[in-house]
């Protein structure tokens, strides 16, 4: 039995949900068979994604399948002491997400969901293997101390009977509920893992006791060891009963649609990105934007919670680091003309994933600035937040019972209670909370989100909610422009060039000033060009005043010439007379500015290139008249490579697919042989998907262990596969990096 015979037996409909509810296995390379769908969706990545949505009901049930093993229904329920029905209705809800299986009336999990809820009973030996290496009369005691009778027995059948004693929970629960006070805490204590033996030598005290009660056994040289199965039967009494889903009341405030709020954050990405362009924002030396400069921000646009904006810019692909800060990507144009449901449906989707809460960056070393990545799990509580309160429930019953609906955050409960706070606080920002309750648009975020069409189908929802509305720009007569709602780019593009904001807010005022117009033309534009854009900007005659000042700015502009003088090429009298009549040299524009010195605007390195192919034996000098000696250098470093999207397959076509009775997969390639003869800890699935991305030149997401030991996430673009390593691109360090193949511990698809 296992979770590729459960997907094999769903019908059209069921795996095509399934498919659905895990999206990251529809990107090609699809699985051809069910095996490989089971292997991916047993993968390290697509579990976390699948996880990140189960409640306490669901976890309490994968917990005790992940210990006990497989088990029916009805065992299930008597373990958890709930009503069958509800474990019935939980199992098919992990079933639906791939996160448990059905055969035969047993169930069971994926195996790396079962290692890992499992993990802590890994150092704990089994019953069996500890008393293989007792003493006959060691296991007579702990069957006695049981309460059963070991007269007569053979050290098998000691074995076989301590098996039936410590697996049953009865039996156990009373041995521990025997004990002393000082002996139930050193036998939690190494439940928990905090102790592993119970001592060595001469036995005393609890562990003594627990020796005598049967809980301990002596191990070989008299290293007294707790049996996984008590550890696990304690684990479980710790495990919380099912309680189903907390009734959260409907919230008293009225529905609200979101458009302002949402309106105002579109405002606000667009006024920082605006001026991310004619400025980048400064970045510090650890990376990120600094407090300083958001603050200085904050000012200058009249905005709050600056790092909201960068963070939420940054994962909608707007706003990137270069070398003179971060600026607006390329992405940025297209986005600011396309309407605001669109723009507003991928900077919503973008936050709602990210995994850091912007406004709650904190650390213990102190904050990560924004929008540098970092490990948090504000993320998971701001999903299971929102989607506890969909539907016109209360977001204030849905905080107080947030343990329920997301059991596997990391944070005590003053962290919880700040993260949730960011939640709320950022929500509200961008329109999708007003008061007690989900908003119109935040109700469409939830109901979309995780949706392979999410962006196209959150922005058609929205359409209505966010209709396209024309900013209009006023030129006035003192030399001032009002702007209210959103002009174009070019407008935007035109006013941060020639003119000076002055008051920010729903109508933004910027003054023409001399020093602002003389910037515009030296940036490049002509007066002509600022004319004719601000009339199309206002579709009217400039005011005679700005139309003076842009003229009479244009006349002084250029009056001293500044020329550029790359490179000065000096020598004797003789040798500059005849570098500079040497015809072959003219395309350098040489000027005399004395009998031993020429002038050019080329180059150093095209001067000596150029000089030497015409038969002179230059060498290149500093601004002191010190002699360069050229260092060697390697090869160049890299472009970084711009990220790909995969091709995706719908979930009813996959599922049609895998039903349909298919030729055999094609033998596997070359590369995928050697891969998965360097690394036999991947499964056929994660070598097909290395394979895949080596072959056709697309990103994956590895789990990597280097040789300290450490285990990092890196997204990389393998490049070519030579001996037992892998030359690939990371997109973490933004350069070339070499991968043991075999230290590859998990692979996933990325885009």
């Amino acid at each position: 039995m296992s979770l590729a015979t459960h997907l094999a037996a769903l019908d059209p409909s069921r795996l095509t949900q399934l498919l659905e509810q895990r999206p990251d296995v529809l990107a090609e390379p699809v699985p051809r068979t069910f095996d490989e769908l089971a292997q991916r969706l047993n993968g390290v990545d697509s579990l976390s994604q699948a996880l990140q949505r189960v409640n306490r009901d669901e976890l309490a049930v994968a917990r005790v399948v992940a210990v006990l093993g497989e088990m029916e229904p009805a065992a299930l329920a008597s373990r958890l002491q709930a009503p069958q029905a509800r474990v019935r209705e939980v199992v098919g809800a992990l079933c639906a997400r791939g996160l448990a299986w059905d055969v035969g009336g047993r169930v069971g999990l994926p195996p790396r969901l079962a290692e890992h809820l499992g993990a802590e009973f890994g150092p704990l030996r089994p019953l069996a293997v500890i008393a293989r290496n007792s003493h006959v009369e060691h296991l007579r005691t702990a069957v006695a101390g049981l309460g059963a009778d070991p007269d007569g027995l053979r050290k098998p059948e000691l074995i076989a009977r301590l098996e039936a004693l410590l697996t049953d929970p009865e039996t156990v629960a009373r041995a521990v509920r025997d004990r002393s006070p000082a002996a139930r805490r050193h036998l939690a204590g190494m439940a928990s893992g905090e102790i592993y033996f119970g001592g060595f030598g001469r036995q005393a005290g609890p562990t003594a006791e627990l020796v005598r009660a049967g809980l301990l056994l002596d191990g070989p040289s008299h290293r007294q060891e707790l049996p996984r199965e008590v550890a696990v039967l304690i684990h479980l009494d710790d495990v919380p009963g099912m309680t189903g889903p907390p009734s959260l009341p409907p919230a008293d405030d009225a529905a609200e649609d979101g458009r302002a709020a949402a309106e105002a954050g579109l405002r606000a990405l667009t006024l920082l990105l605006d001026e991310a362009r004619h400025r980048p924002l400064a970045r510090i030396k650890k990376g990120g934007v600094g407090a300083r400069e958001r603050t200085r921000l904050g000012k200058r646009l009249g905005l709050a919670e600056i790092a909201l904006w960068i963070d939420v810019a940054a994962a909608t692909g707007l706003l990137a680091q270069t070398p003179g800060g971060y600026a607006p990507t390329d992405a940025y144009d297209t986005w600011r003309e396309a309407d605001p449901g669109v723009r507003w449906a991928r900077s919503l989707l973008a936050w709602f994933a990210l995994d850091v809460a912007p406004t709650s960056r904190e650390t213990d070393d102190g904050e990560v600035a924004p929008p540098v990545p970092m490990v948090s799990g504000a993320g998971l509580l701001r999903r299971a937040l929102l989607r506890a309160a969909a539907g016109g429930r209360s977001l204030r019953a849905a905080t107080e019972q947030i343990d329920w609906f997301c059991p596997l955050h990391p944070y005590d409960d003053v962290g919880r209670s700040r993260k949730l706070a960011a939640a709320r606080l950022e929500a509200e920002l961008l329109g999708v909370v007003a008061a007690d309750r989900l908003t119109e648009l935040g109700e469409h975020l939830v109901a979309v989100a995780g949706r392979p069409d999410a962006a196209d189908e959150l922005a058609r929802r929205c359409a209505d909610l966010l209709p396209a509305a024309r900013g209009l720009l006023v030129l006035q007569p003192d030399l001032t422009a009002v702007v209210s709602g959103q002009t174009g780019a070019a407008a935007a593009r035109l006013l941060a060039a020639a003119a000076v904001a002055e008051a920010p807010g729903e109508a933004t005022t910027w003054r023409f000033t001399p020093d602002s117009v003389r910037s515009a033309l030296d940036d490049g534009w002509t007066a002509g060009e600022l004319r004719a854009g601000l009339v199309a900007a206002c579709d009217r005659p400039l005011p005679q005043p700005l139309d003076y000042l842009i003229g009479d700015v244009a006349r002084r502009h250029g009056a001293v010439r500044v020329r550029e003088v790359h490179t000065c090429v000096t020598g004797t009298e003789a040798e500059i007379s005849e570098i500079f009549h040497t015809r072959s040299l003219r395309s350098l524009h040489l000027r005399r500015l004395a009998p031993t010195v020429l002038t050019t605007a080329a180059d150093v390195t095209d001067v000596l290139s150029v000089l030497r192919a015409a038969g002179f034996a230059p060498i290149p000098e500093d601004a002191d008249g010190v002699v360069v000696l050229p260092e060697r250098t390697g090869d160049q470093v890299p472009h970084a490579p711009a990220p790909r999207a995969r091709a995706r397959v719908a979930a009813a076509d996959l599922a049609a697919r895998l039903l349909t009775d298919a030729p055999e997969p094609p033998p596997a390639g070359a590369a995928q042989v050697e891969l998965a003869r360097l690394d036999t800890g991947l499964d056929a699935a994660e070598v097909a998907l290395l394979a895949d991305a080596l072959d056709h030149d697309r990103d994956v997401r590895i789990g990597y262990r280097n040789q300290a030991g450490n285990r990092t996430v890196r997204e990389i673009r393998p490049q070519q596969l030579y001996g037992r390593w892998l030359h690939a691109w990371c997109h973490l360090r933004s350069a070339e990096r070499e991968f043991t193949v075999s230290s590859i511990e998990s692979v996933s698809p990325v885009g």
